[in-house]
């Protein structure tokens, strides 16, 4: 019987210590206190908080952290001359009774902000230059710098300066960067490291989320360009059935030559009765240009024969004259001709026989 009561008030003991909510307190990049507590299962208690660090007052919770309208954290404001102070803290119900309070060293609890402006240099070919930047003073904050190409595990490095790291020979894969920080040992070192920093890539190729093969992106490229080819055709066939202008544009109408031509020949022979001056319009000046300025009349033309007689005297062979009217007709131009009329005819007739020298 005694062990049983003493057993059941061991329980009670321990339910009501588990029962009590933990207070945890983080700095948060040495600008604010973060505390939370919390109970076991779903907690139905809306407590108040205070807070005190040594050799400064007691300060109620200005700001607090609610999960359905419950309070589970406060937030409150810190001097960084007060991180080697002791912080102590209470919670109350709402009938102000106390329900927990404990003491903490902060001087380990400090979580920075993760570094930024992450940048990368090549220089020579022969290094890469990464450089960040920090929120808090440089002098006392630890860098730590990872690394890694294509997908690979990751290499951990730390930096000899506060916001610059080099990296010598890289090769020609990418290489992606990342940055975290923490208060270093000489000025009190925290073990939390902040959160790393968003990536940096360096290198020909850019990072690829996408989990899907090659193979299938190309078969799903090349629906893709068939889809837009067939929507363009169809877009094409609509607009040339319901906009004739478009037609018109797009196919020009050919012209049939059949037709003009045997309206022009129809006005030829109808209108102008197939006179080819007044169908072409010629003008006057033009007509006279095409007709002849000289004239024509006839002039006697004689020709010579010749013929052979044989004497026996001479032996000789003579040659006579034969006139012979011929209709032959001379041109004489009234103007400029160079063809000699009848008087140059007359004085220009050849020597008869006897008057010839043998």
């Amino acid at each position: 019987m005694t062990l049983l009561l003493f057993s059941l008030y061991f329980w009670n003991l321990i339910l009501l210590t588990s029962s009590h909510p933990n207070i945890k307190c983080l700095v948060i990049n040495l600008e604010y206190v973060n505390c939370t507590w919390s109970e076991q299962g779903v907690q139905m208690h809306n407590y108040t908080f205070e807070s005190m660090f040594s050799a400064y007052g007691k300060q109620i919770c200005s700001q607090y952290y609610q999960v359905n309208r419950v309070n589970v954290g406060c937030k409150f404001p810190y001097n960084e001359t007060q991180r080697f102070n002791e912080l102590e803290t209470w919670l109350y119900n709402k009938n102000g009774s106390l329900v927990a309070k404990q003491k903490h060293q902060l001087k380990e609890e400090v979580k920075l902000y993760p570094p930024y402006n992450l940048s990368v240099e090549a220089k020579k070919d022969t290094e890469l230059w990464l450089y960040w930047n920090v929120t808090q003073n440089k002098n006392c904050i630890d860098s730590q710098v990872r690394h890694r190409t294509e997908n690979t595990d990751w290499q951990n490095k730390e930096p000899r300066s506060m916001n610059q790291f080099s990296l010598p020979f890289p090769s020609k894969k990418r290489y992606e960067f990342q940055v975290r920080a923490r208060i270093m040992s000489s000025c009190g070192q925290s073990k939390y490291w902040s959160d790393w920093s968003k990536p940096v890539y360096w290198g020909h190729s850019k990072p690829n989320n996408n989990t899907e093969s090659p193979v299938s992106s190309s078969v799903t490229s090349l629906v893709l360009y068939a889809v837009g080819a067939t929507v363009m055709l169809v877009i094409l066939s609509c607009l040339l059935v319901h906009s004739e202008r478009l037609r018109i544009i797009l196919i020009p109408v050919v012209p049939n030559a059949g037709r003009n031509v045997s309206k022009y020949l129809a006005a030829f022979f109808d209108d102008y009765d197939g006179n080819v001056d007044k169908w072409l319009s010629i003008s006057k000046d033009l007509e006279k240009g095409f007709k002849p300025n000289f004239t024509e009349r006839a002039c006697p033309v004689r020709e010579y024969r010749i013929g052979s007689q044989s004497s026996s005297d001479s032996g000789s062979v003579l040659s006579m004259p034969t006139d012979m009217s011929s209709d032959y007709q001379c041109m004489s131009y009234s103007s400029a001709s160079t063809i000699p009329g009848p008087e140059e005819t007359s004085q220009n007739q050849p020597l008869s026989p006897a008057d010839n020298p043998v």
